[in-house]
């Protein structure tokens, strides 16, 4: 029994201190203020995304995750952003070098709006 709860302890340590690693992180895709979508043409909410950032009149760039080579870009920038790559939600939407998986529309153009100023 007191193994077990010496065990615990230990693995709980290791959890916090796991939370206090920081991964080295990318680099901004720009050296401006940037707003870039990553999605699927087949996806109903990165279209809705895509058409609520374009009715703000927020410049963006979208990229299909369909495409290998961004595929892979964009699984390689959420790993460094601690984000798990193997499951995750379209649209993901970097903002200035932070990283959102299927992001509030509302809350997105906010803080969008607020970097293109």
């Amino acid at each position: 029994m007191k193994k077990l709860v010496i065990l615990v302890v230990v693995g709980v340590g290791l959890f916090k201190a796991y939370g206090f690693y920081k991964v080295e992180s990318l680099p901004p895709i720009y050296d401006h203020p940037y707003v870039v979508v990553y999605g699927r043409d087949s996806c109903g909410f990165t279209q809705r995304t895509r058409s609520a950032l374009e009715e703000a009149g927020i410049n963006f760039e979208y990229y299909s995750v369909d495409d290998k080579s961004v595929a892979d870009t964009l699984h390689k920038r959420m790993e460094q952003s601690g984000i798990d790559a193997r499951r995750y939600l379209l649209p993901v939407v970097d903002v200035n070098n932070t990283i959102e998986s299927r992001p509030d529309n509302s809350d997105l153009i906010q803080k969008a709006s607020g970097i293109m100023l």
